[in-house]
């Protein structure tokens, strides 16, 4: 009797850590609810972009010492000079084009204020490189644009790139997270949908609500982002935690505020850097 009850257990044990190594959720098959939503998120991701000025406050650092800033973020096609032909003073010649990355749809600008009409940064992203400018302490740092380099600037490295976020925050959902095709799925018990995935090499998750929106996206289990809307279906918060070597990183981005493109002119994309001010590679 023992035995046979040994040999049950044995079973029960070997039953469960099989199926806890094996993939989580179901295989997405066609015309499941699972593939009917993953469709009208790819269209909905089609729509044309709504690539507003945007303007909110963005809280972020370790999580209990988040800092809190104010924000202005635009963006225009790419086209004509790249961001080394915006530098004023000799110095930033070092910053070459970053070859791991092909040319960008769009440059963005941003403007970041401490206080009231305190701009403690401003910044030009274009084609894997970034120019940022620091008024108050009158330096300017030019290169690659990698989650390296926007942790040693911002104190936290952002879960993608500028002109990700900047899709993202327009619209663009499904290129901005360069998401492929999900291999599995798991239905929430409020009705959302999880799918997993793999993205060079890391093992992803994105949650879809009922209106096909992404609502949660974690990334190897280390970045978990929370995603909130307006009634046009686009951003308005971004409530994001990171593990970083141990610590927990806090990022929660408001959009408060959406204006046309034509809001800012055309001149209002370029950035100069004074002569006075010192300037450094950020690529050394």
């Amino acid at each position: 009797m023992m035995t046979r009850r040994s040999f049950f257990l044995l079973g029960l044990v070997l039953l469960t850590a099989l199926s806890g190594c094996g993939p989580k959720g179901m295989p997405i098959v066609p015309d499941s609810d699972a593939a009917a939503r993953w469709q009208a998120f790819k269209e909905r991701s089609a729509r044309p972009a709504s690539y507003d000025v945007l303007s909110g406050s963005l809280r972020f650092g370790p999580v209990n010492d988040t800092r809190r800033v104010t924000y202005l973020l635009w963006s225009a096609a790419t086209a004509g000079p790249d961001v080394q032909d915006h530098q004023g003073p000799a110095g930033l010649d070092d910053a070459e084009r970053n070859p791991g990355f092909s040319d960008d749809e769009r440059t963005i600008r941003l403007e970041v204020n401490a206080g009231v009409g305190a701009n403690v940064a401003k910044a030009v992203f274009e084609n894997g490189q970034m120019l940022l400018v620091l008024p108050r302490d009158e330096k300017a740092y030019a290169g690659a644009e990698t989650p390296d380099t926007l942790r040693r600037l911002l104190g936290l490295p952002l879960p993608m790139r500028m002109n990700r976020l900047n899709d993202f925050l327009a619209g663009r959902y499904l290129s901005a997270l360069d998401v492929p095709a999900p291999e599995r799925y798991l239905t929430g018990g409020d009705g959302n949908i999880i799918y997993s995935y793999r993205s060079h090499g890391r093992s992803c998750e994105l949650e879809l609500n009922a209106d096909a929106l992404p609502v949660r996206w974690t990334i190897d289990g280390r970045w978990s982002l929370n995603l909130a809307y307006d009634d046009k279906g686009l951003p308005r918060r971004l409530d994001g935690k990171m593990d970083s070597d141990g610590s927990e990183m806090r990022m929660v981005l408001l959009v408060k505020e959406r204006l046309p493109s034509g809001s800012v002119p055309e001149s209002g994309m370029e950035l100069e850097v004074p002569a006075n001010f010192a300037v450094y590679s950020l690529d050394q």
